[in-house]
Formats: structure tokens, sequence, C-alpha cells
């Protein structure tokens, strides 16, 4: 089973994005290539022309020529070379020391339609494939780094790219290490339907807009909910707390929610109430769809709402934020948070 990996949203894009007259962005195509190890994804050498520098070797596909690293806010990319229309077919992050992922953007450097004379040679997954098949003729071994390639577009690929996606796969054997997935079927001059089957027949894992989209793409699901020991010292507060009487408490409990040494929370009764399970899980769905949640570093997410009324209590004070977290099988955990 392939790996996950996050991509860049919108607002990480913008920026880099090519766009047409009316400022609309033409991105096609997000690519990120996992690799096996946490060894430098290039072994580049650059030297500075005037103030800015460039890549003299170590990432191939550039054309032989030398090329401007570029940056904007703190991330540095190159772009990819292009015959079309646009001057460039994309961009290549350059990926943070210890980080196993390459970024990639690219787009339709022409129209999207399919040319007389040149077919898909301006498609967004034909710039991707020039630059990817350039980079390992001049460094084969790199081959071997590939763990996975997992690519989400616009609109699902046309024949011609279903073909050479296709071909690529064969040629270098990473049928199954490659993932695709798109967000509408274009089917101006194609059948997406039946490009979707040579995709699977070629042994690329392909996902239809009909099915779950990558992970990077979908808001994540609240399913079944963990309240047992939440975060190891959360607990369930007692209906007398909520008249502010800390002495009504038990012992323990109280020790638990003024020990500035512990991260102790206690939930509200009426969070804590299996009746309001179902209610809580749609607040916090809401917001999760509208976008308001953040990655967490051991893969999982959370989010985290404010209610109009105390939703626990924690450093023995009352609090109205809740937090939700949702793990990697999607269970979710939730807490007070001050």
């Amino acid at each position: 089973m392939l790996p996950e990996v996050k991509f860049p949203g919108k607002a990480g894009i913008a920026p880099y994005a090519a766009r047409n007259k009316g400022g609309t962005p033409v991105t096609q195509a997000r690519v990120v290539i996992l690799l096996n190890d946490r060894l430098p994804a290039f072994t580049i050498q650059t030297t500075i022309l005037g103030k800015t520098p460039h890549i003299t070797s170590g990432i191939g596909g550039l054309g032989g020529a030398r090329i401007p690293i570029q940056i904007r806010g703190k991330r540095q990319y190159i772009s990819l070379p292009s015959r079309g229309e646009r001057g460039n077919g994309g961009v290549l992050f350059l990926p943070e020391a210890g980080k196993n992922m390459i970024h990639l953007l690219t787009w339709n450097v022409g129209s999207m339609s399919l040319s007389r004379y040149g077919g898909n040679e301006t498609h967004a997954e034909t710039q991707f494939l020039n630059w990817i098949k350039a980079h390992l003729k001049q460094y084969p071994q790199f081959l071997n780094r590939i763990r996975a390639i997992q690519i989400f577009i616009n609109n699902s690929p046309c024949g011609n790219c279903t073909y050479d996606l296709c071909a690529f796969a064969r040629r270098y054997n990473l049928g199954s290490k490659i993932k695709i997935t798109w967000k509408k079927n274009y089917n101006k001059g194609t059948d997406s339907t039946a490009n979707f089957q040579k995709l699977k027949q070629c042994g690329i894992v392909a996902v239809s807009p009909t099915q779950s989209e990558l992970l990077a793409e979908i808001k994540p699901q609240l399913k079944n909910l963990k309240l047992a020991k939440q975060q190891q010292h959360t607990y369930i507060l007692d209906k007398r707390v909520h008249s502010n009487k800390l002495q009504a408490v038990n012992r323990r409990a109280e020790r638990l929610m003024t020990n500035s040494s512990k991260p102790a929370s206690m939930l509200s009764r009426v969070f804590a109430s299996p009746h309001n399970y179902t209610r809580v899980k749609q607040l916090f769905q809401g917001i999760i769809d509208q976008g308001n949640y953040r990655p967490r570093p051991d893969g999982g997410y959370e989010a985290v709402r404010t209610f109009k009324f105390p939703t626990g209590w924690s450093y023995g004070k009352p609090v109205n934020r809740l937090k939700a977290i949702i793990d990697q099988k999607g269970n979710w955990h939730y807490y007070p948070v001050p």
C-alpha cells in the first residue's frame, strides 16, 4: 500500500503557479516523489553568478544549463525548462535537509487541447515526465531511491498522457509505486473512463473522482471517539465542578487540576455525555470541512473549536475551547484547552 503524503495547499502553490492573462491559475499537476532514505535528494553544487546562486550539477533534466535558484519566502525552487508559451513547465522545490520528499508543480504550457502536430506535449503530465525521464537518464541510480510517486491533477489525463504514463511505469518498473488521482473527469476529445481502466491495467494505482482522493485533498473524517483517559491526563468532571466548588471534587482529580507539572485537563460532563457525541462531532466536522485544521508530526490532524459555555477545566481554570485530535486511523480524541 502506498504511503499517503501531504501536498501543498492552494495557498502554498499560488505564488509559484503559472497564470493566464485573466489571472486564473493554470497549475495542473502536483507531484510528490517519496524516497526510500533521508539522504540528500540531490547532490547539487552551486556557483554564484552576480548575486544569484545557480545549480551547476546534481539535478538532471535541466537542459544542461546553469539554472538559477529562486526563493520566495523560505522556499527555494528551480524552474523546469519548457518549449511552451509560458517559458517554463513548472517548478521543483529544493527539499529541506533530512526530508525524504521531493515536491514539484507542473502546468500546461499551451492549450490543454490535443495539438494536431505535437499531441500532448504541452500538457502538465508531459512536463513532469520530461523532467523525471531526463533526470533518470543522467542519474540512473536515482531510480533505486524512489519509494513512491504520487500525482494529483485537476483534470483526468487524456489518452496520450495515459499512454505516456503507462510507458514510463513499464520502462522503469514503477507501476505499483505510482498513484494518480484527479479532481474531475476531462472528456473533451478523450474517454476518461477508458483511460482510467488503462492506467489500472498497466499497474498504476489510479483513483477516480468518485473514489477517495489523496489524503492531501480530502478533509479528515471523524470516525470513532476515544474517551478513555484522553491524552492520559484528561478526566471527566463531576457536575459539582460547574458550580466552581473545587472542594467538591475528589482529591485525586483536584491534584491533577492544580498540579502545573502535568498538562492536566478535565472534560465537562456535558461534552463527555454519549448523548452529545453526534452533535459535537458535527460541529467539529463543520470547521474541518472549511479547512480549519492542521497536520500533526505523528501523521494525524488536530482542530480547535470555541464554544459559548465551558468545555471543561485546564490547570484548574474553566475554559471554553475544545481540541480534537484525529489519529491516522481516523479515531478522534478531544479535550479542553485554554
